[in-house]
This record gives structure tokens, sequence and C-alpha cells, in this order.
């Protein structure tokens, strides 16, 4: 991994351009694929979980990987919840911060199960693998993990665990967006309110306080009030009751019920 500073600067840029146009589904692929290129994987997956519900996986790879996606993917669906280390850690403990197996306790899963995974690992050149967990407060848990051959650096787990907020805030906002409808997303591009400003906007209709859409979207409450100062004024209103009639009357928000 290249420097702290020139990869977080990557990071930036990256996140930048996702968020010049509205996101209304998840980048799941084009953050996989900065995550492989910023840690050197092999591969990166997507997992979902959902309580009664058979796990999803998908899978964005390169090189050797390609001809054991399905391996991996039956693989994911039949035996990870019990011979994952990273799965049974965090099923063990509820814990949501991300972690490489190598730094998953013995105590928690065992010595056999974390023996048997570097066995198979190393089979498919993925034994050390991480997991950043999404903090959506869904009903789904979701995750991105990504695998290679030599164990995480310390810099780079704690690089993780910064990028973890900033993914989280991505879900959240993609999510808000996806909400708004395709047609918002046109209305929005002609008074000129930005993606984030939409998502904010999408919140604030709903009923939510400015601590709690930040809490929402994983920004800085002050941050959200900027945010509805700029709507105000493209809007051309100067109050939450005001800027919500409004973005209904143009189409930006759907209309009451």
């Amino acid at each position: 991994m290249a420097g702290t500073g020139r990869v977080e600067c990557e990071w930036v840029d990256f996140v930048a351009d996702l968020l010049a146009t509205p996101l209304t589904a998840f980048p799941e692929e084009r953050i996989a694929a900065q995550l492989r290129t910023t840690f050197s994987g092999l591969g990166c997956a997507f997992h979902i979980r959902e309580y009664g519900r058979v796990p999803v996986q998908r899978i964005y790879q390169q090189g050797s990987l390609a001809r054991l996606v399905d391996e991996l993917n039956t693989w994911a669906r039949e035996q990870a919840a019990t011979a994952h280390p990273i799965l049974r850690y965090y099923l063990a403990t509820g814990d949501t911060t991300p972690v490489q197996v190598a730094e998953v306790p013995v105590a928690v899963v065992g010595a056999r199960t974390l023996g048997s995974w570097y066995e198979l690992g190393r089979q498919w050149d993925i034994e050390h693998q991480f997991a950043i967990r999404l903090l959506g407060g869904g009903a789904a848990d979701r995750s991105f993990v990504l695998g290679r051959t030599e164990p995480f650096t310390p810099a780079e787990m704690a690089l993780t665990r910064r990028l973890q907020r900033l993914l989280t805030g991505l879900d959240r906002q993609s999510t808000a967006l996806a909400a708004a409808g395709a047609p918002a997303h046109e209305v929005a591009a002609d008074v000129r309110l930005t993606p984030r400003e939409l998502a904010v906007l999408t919140l604030l209709a709903r009923g939510m306080t400015a601590s709690t859409i930040a809490r929402r979207l994983d920004i800085a409450e002050r941050t959200v009030h900027k945010h509805l100062e700029r709507t105000y004024a493209k809007l051309a209103v100067t109050d939450r009751l005001s800027a919500v009639l409004r973005a209904q009357r143009i189409g930006l928000l759907p209309g009451a019920t």
C-alpha cells in the first residue's frame, strides 16, 4: 500500500467522483475495485446476510479467482457461518469493527477453525482477509471482504476503520436518494441541488431532525445545517415546512398522502 496520506487523498477523489451524480444504488462494484487497488487484493466480495434468507455473495475478482467464483459462492452460502473465522467471530461477539483473520482470537473461534481456514484459504490464495461491515442498522448484515496472500499491516487495518465510516455514509446516502425516485433527480439538477442536499431534504421530509439526519448519513450535525441553508436558498424558502411544500410542488419530493 502507498503512503497513508496519498491513499486517503485517492479515496477522497474517488468519493467525490461518486457524489458528482445521485447515488440511486450503492456502487458496490466500484468500491470493491477501489479496495482491491488500495490493498493489493486478489479479490473482493460483497457479502449479504439476512435473517431467514440464504446468504448472498457477489465476488469482484482478478486473476486466478475468476475460475473459482462458483466454488467460493457455494462455500459462502453453505459453510461460512461455521467455518470462516471472521464471520464466526462477528456472530459470536457482535463486534462491528473491521478485523482481519490474523486478529481473530483463537479463544473465540477455536484453533481448529483457524487452521482449517488457513489450509483452505491457501488453496485459493486468499488466506488473509479482512472484513468491513456497513453500519446501516437495517435487517441485512452487509460486508466487504477482501483477500490476499499476505497479512494486513497495522496501518492498513487503521485505514479500514476510517473507510468503514466513509462507506457507511455512502450507503446511507444512496438509500435516501433511491427513496426520492428518478424524477426527483432530474428536478434536483434543474434547481442545482447536490446529491447530498437532496438526500438531506428527503430525510427532512420524513420528519427527521438535523441530529437524526446527521446520524443516518454519518456526517456532522453542523454539516446538515449547512446543507439545509443552501437548500433553502436554492428553493427560495426560509424554513423547513416551506422547503418540504415547495419541493413537493416542483416534484422533488412525493406529495403528501
